[in-house]
């Protein structure tokens, strides 16, 4: 029920996204996507919603609770003239984003969502009371990539790290090794369909050491407010 839930809400907004863009789109229909939608990334979506951590808006646009815009940071759906096309993503990505705060008790202070080129475009952080990235998400659509992504990773950039044009797109092993590299956080975090895996990181050279999961924040220090306000670390002037 969860996930048709979550399919009836993406073709309401598909609707609106049409009525608002018919230049743009011959239809409001929702596109069906080939993506796995995971029952427990919806539950996680819609506990996210009721605990205001995400607030879906008009179109399929959404905040949450970390940098919010008036007409929403993000969307869940893209126009096409076919209609609405879901960004699957997202979801996993927002599934990752409730469990940090709801189930492993980070504050919702200490969580980012989706950061901007100043935080080298991670899909999820979660810093310490300094606005260190203890915590690097990042986000699949499909789980099948996971394996693949930290293997090449490690066979491309173990000893090393690349250089700058892995801020080129395409490439994601090269993009992911350099956000490690520059950011040296603690832990990885990879996060597909119903699936999220942790690593241990170490450096010199860059070791994943596979843990059961992702730490409660009380095993990291991390389960109190921060005393001040956290913004967006200045990650791109490691660069």
């Amino acid at each position: 029920m969860s996930v048709e839930r979550f399919v009836g809400l993406l073709e309401g907004r598909s609707a609106e996204l049409h009525a608002d863009n018919p230049g743009a789109m011959a239809t409001g229909a929702l596109i069906p996507t080939a993506n796995l939608i995971d029952p427990g990334d919806v539950e996680l979506f819609f506990r996210g919603v009721d605990a205001r951590l995400i607030t879906v808006l008009r179109g399929g646009k959404f905040n949450t609770w970390d940098r919010p815009m008036p007409s929403g940071h993000w969307s869940l759906l893209s126009r096409s003239k076919e209609g609405g096309w879901y960004n699957a993503e997202y979801l996993p990505q927002l599934a990752a984003y409730v469990e940090a705060v709801l189930d492993l008790g980070y504050p919702k202070e200490r969580v980012l969502f989706e950061l901007p080129p100043a935080g080298l475009q991670l899909d999820l952080a979660i810093l310490d009371d300094g606005g260190r990235v203890v915590v690097l998400g990042e986000a699949k659509r499909g789980s099948a990539m996971l394996d693949r992504l930290r293997q090449a990773v490690l066979d491309r950039y173990g000893a090393q790290a690349p250089g700058p044009e892995t801020r080129r797109r395409g490439d994601e092993a090269r993009q992911l090794a350099w956000r490690l590299w520059t950011v040296r956080p603690a832990l990885l975090w990879l996060i597909g369909p119903g699936d999220r895996r942790a690593d241990r990181c170490s450096y010199d050279p860059l070791r994943l050491e596979p843990i059961a999961g992702m730490p409660p924040a009380s095993q990291l220090g991390l389960d109190h407010r921060p005393a001040r306000p956290l913004g967006v670390p200045d990650l791109a002037s490691r660069t």
